[in-house]
């Protein structure tokens, strides 16, 4: 064999080892760049299940938990519409009944940063209708306005709710649940507690305008 062809086949065959080496360093970054994937793709789906469990699961503590006082069932204040703007004095801090204007609030949740943008006067108009109103401390611990968010976000019928802050919340309580003609203060939030709170007042304030009554999902 010739020298000439001797260094031909030496070049081809050096050139078949870098392109067999270039594959296999091809294949080990295939390799190392669909594990990666795998393992986001993993920790995506991770998240996403925790999320849900977190979403479907109750809502802060359990009601043995949550510092509440009993039930209670102010005299009833009247139920005179009265011109916006004009001030009402109310027996209860917050009231559970009484005068107020003729336009109820909006339902929703109210961050501690709407502090006295919504009148009173308007919100218990909310609760004539049949509303419950959860009044929370504009103080309280971050995890309880959190835990009360989460709540007005998961739960069913959250048009008959308005989660709004309000100075007056008496100590040790965190927030104040009321409906027409009833309240109840707490320390901490339990999704039992509202639910119970809600199921036995929501929709049935004197003047019915529709407002539908609280069945807790199981």
């Amino acid at each position: 064999m010739s020298k000439k062809l001797e260094e031909k086949q030496r070049r081809r065959q050096i050139q078949e080892e870098r392109d067999a080496a270039r594959r296999r360093a091809a294949r080990k970054r295939n390799i190392l760049t669909w594990g990666v994937v795998l393992v986001v793709m993993a920790l995506v789906v991770l998240l996403i299940g925790m999320e849900k469990q977190r979403e479907s699961g109750p809502v802060g503590v359990d009601d043995a938990a949550a510092g509440c006082n009993t039930i209670e069932t102010p005299e009833d204040e009247g139920a005179t519409h009265v011109d916006d703007g004009t001030p009402v004095t109310y027996g209860t801090s917050p009231p559970t009944s009484g005068d107020h204007w003729i336009d109820p609030a909006p339902s929703g949740f109210n961050p501690p940063s709407s502090l006295g943008e919504m009148p009173t006067e308007r919100i218990v108009h909310n609760m004539e209708h049949g509303q419950v109103v959860i009044w929370y401390a504009p103080d309280a611990p971050s995890d309880v306005v959190d835990d009360l968010e989460g709540y007005f976000d998961n739960t069913s019928g959250a048009g008959a709710l308005l989660v709004e802050p309000y100075e007056g919340i008496e100590t040790p309580y965190n927030f104040t649940i009321t409906a027409w003609g009833a309240t109840q203060s707490c320390e901490e939030v339990s999704e039992d507690i509202l639910d119970a709170f809600r199921e036995r007042f929501q929709g049935k304030g004197p003047e019915n305008v529709g407002i539908p009554t609280f069945t807790a999902e199981n």
